[in-house]
């Protein structure tokens, strides 16, 4: 990391033009600080990325050289810091990509802010919805959630929904995929999927995807619900109830 105006890359010699904004030179190449700098935080670089860095040929100064040498083991502290703060596991940093996955932890963060707009939610599923034959979509939900250990209702352009898959296809399972269009939004979603997205908020209070069933029981979201499929994972009691529901 260097903050003066020349920035020496380990296996690069050549000078960058002056400037003024702070950058992070990795060993393969260099990226923008305020990029650079949540990867690394949040560990999706590992500290060992940071080659150490001449401070440059205006100042050539010891210190300069020393404090960018030490910036791993800083890291290390700084961003277990902020791990625990945003309810993140702490995880080693000795080993490349042992890091946190950067899209689940900035989901994870976002999740209040979405929050926010779900008590909008429920009466808006009902105007998307408009007149539907409640009882035979109940019986629609009913019989996938009974044929299928996982199902997973989603939205095709939603990272939560897109997350929550791939995590469940981690642990093993082959989770029963609902699509009921590319999002929310009205003209986006499908008329069934509005259908099911109202009979699912009137049933179990929730119109947000994805929404996750295992062995037949509603867990909620990616982030949040009863109690959430990343709640399970980072309490170690999703295999086990994958396991039960003969997902796995």
């Amino acid at each position: 990391i260097a903050t003066d105006n020349t920035i020496h890359d380990q296996n690069d010699a050549t000078k960058l033009p002056q400037t003024s904004t702070l950058m992070i030179a990795t060993k393969q190449t260099r990226v923008p600080s305020t990029i650079a700098a949540c990867l690394l935080l949040l560990g999706a670089l590992p500290a060992s990325a940071i080659p150490s860095i001449s401070s440059g040929a205006r100042s050539g100064s010891k210190a300069g050289t020393t404090g960018c040498r030490n910036a791993p083991r800083n890291l290390v502290g700084l961003r277990q810091g902020i791990r625990r703060r945003l309810g993140l596991s702490v995880q080693a940093d000795s080993e490349p990509g042992s890091g946190v996955d950067p899209v689940l932890a900035g989901l994870k963060i976002a999740n209040p802010v979405t929050g926010l707009i779900k008590p909008l939610m429920s009466p808006l599923s009902k105007i998307q919805a408009g007149n539907f034959d409640s009882a035979a979509t109940q019986s629609l939900i009913d019989s996938e959630v009974s044929s299928n250990p996982v199902v997973v209702y989603s939205y095709s352009l939603s990272p939560f929904c897109t997350k929550a898959v791939e995590l469940l296809k981690k642990q093993g399972a082959n989770p029963k995929v609902v699509d009921m269009g590319l999002e929310w939004i009205p003209g986006l979603i499908s008329r069934q999927g509005a259908a099911i997205r109202a009979q699912l908020g009137a049933t179990t209070g929730r119109t947000s995807m994805p929404h996750i069933f295992i062995g037949g029981k509603s867990i909620g979201g990616l982030v949040d619900g009863d109690p959430g499929l990343l709640p399970l994972v980072e309490k170690g009691k999703l295999n086990d109830m994958l396991k039960k529901a003969g997902a796995i």
